[in-house]
């Protein structure tokens, strides 16, 4: 059984009916095998969740890495603010990203947002996590998140023996409210987070094994890497709150302890104190994914104290980089963009393929959903361009603060109908609402370069806001 495969049968088994994502990878996928239910943002995904469990209904939101961005605000509200039945939030690191424009570490929001987080080593700890988590999240009455990792996704074990761990519906109570914000953090820490760490203690997804008086101190992915090395092993269970009483006895009872993590050195940054610990920050072993072959190099120069030398980074040639397709019909608009003489924002999709050559028309890009605000910045009327999906995520905010405060801008809005980047996904269409903002062109592409570049100077020299909706259609979705 893949991990997939086991993350699937786990919401199956846990009676999860209300299932909300956000096309990204690598949680595309899983998404789909779920039958889950695309929102427009995954704030949106996480308050149709947190609505469906004040009602008794046990949910689940998928997010991509840089997702747990844009729900981090009512996720933190909703740690001291109590829930009904459970919420799991499945967040989807992109590690030596393959589909994103950052690489994050999602175990982050466990102290950021005070919620447990559930770090699985392998299918079947997949599997047995989020039954868990579901159990922890309705005795507790918060949300808890359990990290994935593309490799956790693909991987594979033996296939597991399925059982039934129904919710009891239980809704939301009316309690707390008596108490301040502060009152209600203060109980958090007094009440729920004294329960989680007793629970990160006690739980079966930690596993122990002792070999010498060497060990590795691991979470995630590369517990199962670093089985059968010879050493000690303990794998954690929970990335926040961190089992702190079982890894004092195994510090204590070992010479030297390397720490096993991906990708930022989340539980080591805590360890560092003691002389003892190895790990990315000492240089024993690299920032980003791990291979086994890391851990071995590492346990062979634990005793060495490691000298930074020169660092290779990681090329977009070497990566195998893929440019704009041959025949996508917005070639024209990029080649007529790089003529232009003002700067360009783009956003999150294919658009970003187009700030290196043979292109080279867009010149920053900040995320999903903001060009539009980032080109409001610009000295002096430059150019947004952005997806339909991206409008709809969060790009639409953008808009209507440079229609509010009189911002000079031009909006080129790509519609093709579809999410391209992420599996073709179908978008709501919006252009209606941005005709009621701002004045508005149309171009059907492809179409002569002359004349987009003409339509596009035509509108630069428009005061105000503006926009052309550049109509076409991925040619890779059809």
């Amino acid at each position: 059984m893949k991990g997939l495969d086991a993350l699937v049968q786990a919401a199956e088994d846990a009676g999860v009916e209300a299932i909300t994502y956000v096309p990204g990878y690598p949680l595309t996928e899983v998404a789909e095998a779920l039958g889950a239910e695309i929102s427009v943002n995954e704030k949106v995904a996480l308050e149709i969740a947190l609505g469906a469990s004040a009602t008794g209904t046990r949910s689940m939101v998928l997010s991509k890495q840089l997702g747990m961005n844009i729900l981090a605000d009512p996720l933190v509200i909703s740690a001291t603010h109590a829930i009904g039945s459970g919420v799991v939030v499945i967040a989807g690191d992109d590690l030596g990203p393959e589909g994103s424009q950052a690489e994050m570490d999602s175990r982050a929001f466990g102290p950021l947002c005070e919620l447990p987080v559930l770090d699985p080593i392998d299918p079947g700890n997949l599997y047995s996590s989020i039954l868990e988590a579901y159990t922890l999240s309705e005795w507790l009455r918060i949300p808890i998140i359990v990290r994935v990792t593309s490799r956790l996704l693909r991987s594979e074990a033996p296939s597991i023996q399925p059982h039934s761990s129904k919710g009891s519906g239980q809704e939301f109570e009316r309690i707390g409210w008596e108490l301040t914000a502060r009152g209600r953090h203060q109980k958090h820490h007094d009440r729920i987070l004294a329960l989680a760490e007793e629970a990160s203690e006690s739980t079966t997804q930690n596993r122990l094994q002792i070999s010498g008086s060497v060990g590795i101190i691991a979470s995630g992915f590369p517990a199962r890497l670093a089985e059968q090395l010879g050493v000690s092993l303990l794998s954690i269970g929970y990335a926040y709150p961190l089992p702190w009483k079982l890894m004092r006895r195994f510090i204590d009872g070992h010479r030297l302890v390397l720490v096993a993590e991906e990708p930022e050195p989340h539980i080591e940054s805590q360890l560092r104190m003691s002389p003892k610990v190895r790990g990315k920050l000492t240089g024993h072993l690299p920032f980003g994914p791990l291979e086994k072959s890391d851990l071995v190099k590492a346990l062979e120069n634990l005793e060495k104290r490691i000298e930074k030398g020169p660092q290779v980074y990681e090329s977009a040639a070497e990566r195998g980089y893929t440019g704009i397709c041959d025949d996508c019909s917005y070639v024209p608009l990029f080649r007529a963009m790089a003529e232009l003489d003002v700067p360009v924002a783009g956003d999150a999709g294919c658009v970003i393929r187009a700030t290196r050559k043979p292109y080279e028309s867009v010149d920053v890009v900040y995320g999903l959903g903001s060009s539009v605000g980032v080109a409001s910045g610009f000295g002096k009327k430059g150019v947004a361009v952005i997806g339909d999906f991206a409008l709809a995520h969060s790009g639409l905010q953008g808009v209507i603060n440079a229609v509010w405060r009189k911002k000079e801008v031009l909006v080129v809005l790509l519609k093709n109908d579809v999410a391209a980047m992420t599996g073709g996904q179908e978008t709501p269409d919006l252009t209606r609402l941005l005709e009621t903002l701002v004045p508005t062109r149309w171009l059907e592409l492809p179409a002569p370069e002359e004349e987009i570049k003409k339509v596009l100077r035509e509108e630069l020299a428009r005061p105000g806001a503006s926009a052309v909706v550049a109509e076409g259609r991925c040619s890779r979705c059809d």
